[in-house]
């Protein structure tokens, strides 16, 4: 696959851009494992965030999906309009994802895929939350720097264990599929990567309306980690609802965030506000 992508980008007279964070997955075998995944999905549609020279595309375009490929090069955007231009099923953008909502795209229902830039994935996962943590069946199949899906995996009471993990998985399941090494890329990134499946809690507590509050809440308990939890949270809330809480929940006063559950959290939040 390797040779057949220096191929393309030869003749498009281009390369690998790193402000684009372009490595292409040139693994055969892990390239069709991720379109199964896509597949089993049962999904109607997939949204594709960078698709490159569309080595995922090309496998699931003949699947009868409707297709959305989101791409920012605009050589590869114009590569990807040719190759596809005979294909009914398809819809190419040349948009920056950070710049966009998926859900005014297309609104069936939909898996969201991508092999993310490093230096934005944070970003578009974040975007990802908000924008679907409160529709019914999303589900995104996301591939991370290893380091970054570790954390997203992190236990309760580690180091890596934070605010962002805490809203993701309030929010989300998560679960590992598969682990990729930089072999598995052309050019060959520095770092590992993982390919993680999030799939969004039907039965939720928190409401559409206290997303932002309840995002906040999570962020404010991690304020200062070395803090209590109680002295994080008495700038935003009465010590007495505080504390009635703690009682309730039978926490102990000197429990920091990072020893908190997610399900903690919500039933915590959720006390406060009663």
């Amino acid at each position: 696959m390797a040779k057949n992508i220096k191929k393309i980008l030869a003749v498009l007279e281009t390369g690998p851009k790193k402000k684009f964070g372009q490595n292409f997955l040139v693994n055969e075998k892990k390239t069709d494992f991720i379109v199964n995944e896509i597949i089993l999905c049962n999904k109607k549609s997939v949204v594709e965030i960078g698709p490159g020279l569309g080595s995922i595309t090309e496998k699931i375009i003949d699947k009868d999906l409707e297709v959305v490929c989101i791409e920012k090069d605009k050589i590869l955007f114009k590569y990807l309009q040719n190759k596809y231009c005979t294909s009914s099923n398809i819809k190419i953008i040349n948009e920056d994802i950070l710049r966009i909502s998926i859900k005014k795209i297309i609104d069936n229902d939909k898996v969201i895929f991508g092999n993310l830039p490093y230096n934005i994935a944070s970003k578009i996962l974040s975007n990802f939350i908000d924008e679907f943590h409160n529709v019914e069946n999303s589900i995104g199949i996301f591939m991370f720097q290893k380091e970054v899906a570790d954390k997203i995996m992190s236990k309760v009471g580690s180091k890596s264990y934070n605010a962002f993990v805490v809203k993701i998985r309030c929010f989300f399941n998560v679960e590992k599929l598969l682990d990729l090494n930089e072999s598995d890329f052309w050019p060959q990134p520095k770092i590992k990567s993982t390919l993680i499946k999030l799939v969004v809690r039907n039965n939720q507590r928190i409401g559409v309306k206290e997303f932002k509050e309840f995002s906040d809440f999570i962020f404010n308990s991690f304020r200062i980690r070395r803090k209590t939890l109680v002295n994080n949270l008495l700038n935003f809330y009465p010590k007495n609802a505080i504390l009635k809480s703690f009682y309730l929940m039978n926490l102990k006063e000197s429990s920091r965030a990072q020893d908190l559950s997610v399900q903690e959290f919500t039933e915590l939040f959720t006390n406060i506000k009663n």
